[in-house]
């Protein structure tokens, strides 16, 4: 199966509508068009499959990778390339669909990870996080990015069904949990709809967000900065006491130096 007829734009060797004409008004979140050299590599080294050229399982995972592109870097719906027009809708483990705006406005991280329980167990709260700050947060975790390939392709179009992976290293820190180094990795499977020319209309995406979660809250808590400034604070505390006891005072008897001066307190 060929790529669509309509994608002319260029980008790089995954992702579609990066670059070229069709991109010469696309309004970009970060001023320019992002580069994914580092998650290629990665997904290069580290993927199970590689798709023949031209072959459907390819198709998908091109048009998937951008898709995530342009939700994770384009600031207007009207710039997408990927979804049909006005007929975009996601959802999430049978949860309620989003349109294409509130799913821009939310982010992918938000609309995946929006789920009470994992609000209530301090592993992800998608109200307290920001589009931006969601991205800091797994970018932060996983510093050669989080890959993503297509397993397996159960039908064609009109409606997809398919098997994905998606996994990155965590060398960073997570919500005070320190860098581990290990994978961590999630599988997942997606059902979307597509019109004639693949862009997407209606997506359900199904997975269990505790088998991405647990590893990322893995690895020892570090303390926050204010933790770090309390505990600094305490330190010099002790220390200063250590000082008048070393000094033969005894700190029960110590005057104000107020008072000492006689100066009344303040």
């Amino acid at each position: 199966m060929e790529a669509p007829a309509a994608d002319s734009s260029g980008g790089d060797r995954y992702r579609s509508h990066l670059s070229g004409e069709g991109e010469k008004n696309t309004v970009w979140r970060h001023g320019a068009p992002p580069t994914y050299d580092v998650v290629n590599a990665l997904f290069e080294a580290e993927r199970t499959q590689e798709w023949p050229a031209g072959s459907l399982e390819e198709v998908v995972q091109n048009a998937i990778k951008t898709w995530e592109m342009e939700l994770s870097h384009k600031s207007r719906l009207s710039d997408f390339k990927s979804v049909s027009p006005g007929k975009f809708s996601l959802s999430v483990n049978g949860g309620r669909a989003r349109g294409g705006e509130e799913t821009l406005a939310m982010g992918s991280y938000n609309t995946l990870l929006d789920s009470a329980l994992l609000a209530s167990t301090g592993a992800y709260d998608a109200a307290a996080e920001t589009f931006e700050s969601s991205h800091d947060l797994f970018r932060s975790a996983f510093l050669r990015g989080f890959a993503w390939e297509v397993l397996k392709v159960y039908s064609g179009p009109p409606v997809i069904a398919f098997k994905f992976r998606h996994w990155g290293h965590k060398e960073g820190p997570y919500k005070g949990h320190a860098a581990t180094g290990e994978k961590v990795e999630f599988h997942g499977v997606a059902v979307p709809k597509v019109d004639e020319q693949l862009r997407a209309e209606d997506v359900e995406v199904y997975y269990d967000p505790g088998e991405l979660l647990s590893g990322l809250l893995k690895g020892p808590k570090v303390a926050s900065s204010e933790e770090e400034s309390s505990e600094v604070a305490l330190a010099e505390r002790l220390s200063e006491a250590a000082t008048v006891s070393a000094s033969g005072a005894d700190p029960r008897t110590q005057t104000c130096p107020f008072l000492s001066s006689g100066k009344p307190h303040q």
